[in-house]
């Protein structure tokens, strides 16, 4: 059964505000929290049907797993928050945003 749009919308505002949060605390989160807390993006991401913000915050776990630095967190976040405003998305945008962050950390 679809997601109706005023779910949709409910979850768009929930991931926002979550990676806001992020964004906003990242300084004084440590390494375990900041973990934590795109963990539970990705898993509600996932389980809301929002693909492509779950397999962006699955490859920022990674990332953060070699310790990366705060730009490249950031990088990771507003892509995140891209996908958000555009989910559902094409295959073709997935990889586009794919892309972008690889050329934007340079991996």
């Amino acid at each position: 059964m679809p997601m109706s749009e005023a779910r949709a919308a409910d979850v768009r505002n929930q991931l926002h505000q979550r990676i806001a949060a992020i964004a906003g605390l990242r300084s004084n989160l440590d390494h375990r929290q900041l973990v934590q807390g795109i963990d539970d993006i990705r898993s509600m991401a996932q389980s809301s049907g929002f693909g492509t913000v779950a397999c962006i915050a699955g490859r920022l776990e990674s990332a953060l797993a070699r310790e990366t630095g705060s730009a490249t967190l950031l990088c990771y976040l507003d892509a995140m928050d891209d996908a958000v405003k555009l989910e559902p998305v094409r295959a073709e945008t997935q990889v586009a945003l794919l892309a972008s962050i690889a050329l934007r950390v340079g991996h």
